[in-house]
């Protein structure tokens, strides 16, 4: 595994941009990470990471932790003078099963050795979200309705702020004008509110604000980081990862929105995502989705969820596992809390993997198959309410926003599980 030392992390964003250093690792894995308090040096923000792929080894922490934790200065990304590629080759949008998936550059596109996995790559209805020809835009968020857009860029500035855009329009509001990075937004069920983090005060908090702008206000003020919020589907609390200052390992938090003082820790783990459809766990519970790492071996992130009441989390679960040489990351759920949209990346790449794909599969994860293979970086899949996955991809040159079917992938999962499932669609009112 290649690994940033602390003198090339500047260069590293220089030339590979903002989004893109947010894909590196971030700690990582249940089984430990470095300590808290190499996270970050006096006087280096640190960008909100993207975890990826593993983390320390349990006989030596230090020496195997990746140390791109964090980027020295906040740079604006590269423009690769590359011609875009709206549509796909042929061999992009083939048919692929298990026995014929390994693409011309020998690479395996699909989890290796995982005999649920099926392979259409259909590459549905490919559509261009956003259009950033400089900087990059990520952390793709639909509106309740389906009808807006929210998500991060550097498109205007060397740091990121949040947008909002309608889908389908070109035209983009600033909703954060912070000197600091302010990135991963989450939207309210109502529509009202905007969830996200912020660098501003030194350390990664959660704000929330307005979908309209103005002043946001800041719902966490630890001295560790906390990042990815996501919302209970009644609006009344917020999920997120918090950088443990004594565990030195991701920790999921929960705290009420209107009484932030008092948090709930439900266990460890990290980029949580809450069902948007309330009382889909055991007892009538709610379910949050997350990344965790296996504490053996190459510690790479699977998929989990946990079942939660205020006050009770229970029955970890494991929906996506590891598979041999693959990490599954940045879990997403259909509006109707049915499926789960995921990313897998090599887990032997500290940096920007070369190529991601997109995966679905059911809740109880039965059954995989993949929106996307080919050479593209694909990944932080968010699925909208028509049915659509929204995501972030590097195909035309800059790290954008795009959006793909699900249709067709849907159809041919569920001839892979054991009964059939419907097509996702959301139900009036739910959440993002």
């Amino acid at each position: 595994m290649q690994h940033l030392q602390p003198t090339n992390v500047r260069a590293h964003a220089k030339r590979v941009g903002l989004a893109t250093v947010l894909t590196v690792l971030a700690g990582c894995g249940a089984g430990g990470g470095s300590d808290a308090r190499s996270v970050q040096s006096p006087g280096q923000p640190m960008f909100a990471p993207m975890p990826i792929v593993t983390t320390a080894s349990p006989a030596q922490p230090e020496a195997e932790a990746p140390v791109a934790w964090r980027a020295a200065s906040m740079e604006p990304a590269a423009t690769t003078k590359t011609t875009p590629q709206w549509v796909t080759t042929a061999a992009d949008n083939a048919l692929k099963t298990p026995q014929n998936s390994t693409e011309a550059s020998g690479r395996p596109s699909y989890p290796a050795g995982d005999p649920d996995a099926t392979l259409v790559d259909t590459l549905e209805g490919l559509t261009p979200a956003t259009f950033a020809v400089e900087g990059a835009d990520f952390d793709p968020r639909l509106t309740p309705d389906g009808k807006h857009l929210v998500f991060s860029s550097t498109q205007h500035r060397p740091t990121s702020d949040i947008y909002i855009k309608p889908v389908g329009s070109r035209t983009v509001t600033q909703l954060t004008a912070d000197p600091a990075n302010d990135v991963m937004p989450a939207v309210s069920p109502d529509g009202q509110r905007v969830a996200f983090c912020s660098d501003r005060n030194g350390s990664w908090q959660v704000f929330v604000m307005s979908i309209r702008g103005g002043r946001a206000v800041q719902l966490t003020s630890e001295r560790t980081h906390d990042l990815h919020p996501s919302w209970s589907p009644d609006g009344k609390r917020l999920v997120f990862s918090r950088l443990g200052e004594v565990s030195g390992r991701w920790e999921l938090w929960v705290v009420n929105v209107e009484q932030p003082a008092s948090a709930e820790f439900i266990g460890y783990g990290i980029f949580p995502e809450w069902c948007p459809t309330p009382a889909t766990g055991f007892a009538g519970s709610d379910r949050i989705l997350f990344q965790r790492g296996r504490e053996r071996g190459d510690r790479a992130f699977g998929l989990w969820t946990i079942d939660y009441k205020p006050g009770d989390a229970s029955t970890p679960t494991e929906v996506v596992r590891a598979e041999r040489g693959q990490a599954a990351i940045n879990p997403a759920w259909s509006p109707d809390g049915q499926w789960i949209a995921y990313a897998t990346v090599p887990a032997t790449e500290s940096g920007r993997p070369r190529a991601a794909d997109l995966w679905i599969t059911g809740v109880d994860g039965a059954g995989k198959v993949n929106l996307t293979s080919g050479r593209f970086a694909n990944l932080m899949p968010c699925w909208g309410r028509d049915g659509r996955v929204y995501f972030v991809s590097d195909r035309s040159g800059s790290e954008a926003i795009w959006s793909v079917g699900t249709e067709r992938a849907l159809a041919a999962i569920r001839g892979v599980g054991n009964e059939a499932r419907p097509v996702a669609t959301a139900p009036a009112g739910s959440g993002d």
